[in-house]
Formats: structure tokens, C-alpha cells, sequence
């Protein structure tokens, strides 16, 4: 299951996104790479490090000063994330969010051909017929 990555936040996510720029952040340098992007104050971001913690998320650990490292992998999230979009909004059906960014021109031709590469290669990798 994928119980972390269905508790973070959108709030916490920005967190994330700085411990993942840094394998071993301390609190000051976490408070420092939030503030800067988002302007919430020191107290916001250490509250938010700490659900984190306790969700199992990010690990902290005392060494004079506190330390964090995420648990969490990014690849991870977007996994989940993903899942979850194309099941509550395309009823599981990945095709049909990308037929939606294609409708919508949220992909243009350029990205199309891309895309169409992309899963050549990924069938040629399989023994797959396109």
C-alpha cells in the first residue's frame, strides 16, 4: 500500500521537494530552501517536517543540530500520484487522460512524437510488436 505517499500534502510536498535536492539537510537548511520558495516562516516549515516524521516520510535524526533525510523516493510519489489521478478522473484508464492533454492541446505535435518514441523503445525493450 501506499500509505505514505497518500498522506503528503500538497504543504508537505514542498518540504519534500527541498529534502530532495539534499540527501542530508539540516533544519536551517530545510527552513532556508522553503522560505525562499514558498515565504512561509521557519514555524511553518519545521511543523511541517514533523508530520513528515511522523507519517514516515522524512527521517530526523540529532546530531547537535536535527537532520532530515526523505524517505520517500520522488519517483515514488509521482507514481502514486499518477495512480491516483488517472483513477478517480479517467476511471483508470491512462489513455483516456492522455486523449484529454491531446483534446485539450496540452500536447502539441512535437510532444506527440515524443511520446510515440518513447513507447517504441519501451516495446523494442519488451520483444514487443508495436
Amino acid at each position: 500500500m501506499w500509505e505514505r505517499e497518500a498522506k503528503i500534502t500538497d504543504a508537505e510536498l514542498e518540504v519534500m521537494e527541498a529534502l530532495w535536492q539534499g540527501e542530508d539537510l539540516t533544519l536551517a537548511q530545510v527552513k532556508e530552501r522553503v522560505t525562499a520558495r514558498t515565504g512561509w516562516s521557519g514555524d511553518t516549515v519545521k511543523t511541517l517536517l514533523r508530520r513528515l516524521v511522523e507519517k514516515g516520510a522524512a527521517a530526523q535524526e540529532r546530531r547537535g543540530v536535527y537532520h532530515y533525510r526523505p524517505l520517500v523516493r520522488r519517483a515514488e510519489l509521482e507514481d502514486y500520484k499518477t495512480r491516483t489521478l488517472i483513477d478517480q478522473l479517467y476511471d483508470g484508464k491512462a489513455r483516456d487522460l492522455v486523449a484529454a492533454l491531446v483534446e485539450r492541446r496540452q500536447l502539441d505535435r512535437s510532444d506527440v512524437a515524443e511520446l510515440r518514441d518513447l513507447f517504441d523503445k519501451l516495446w523494442e525493450e519488451r520483444g514487443e510488436e508495436a
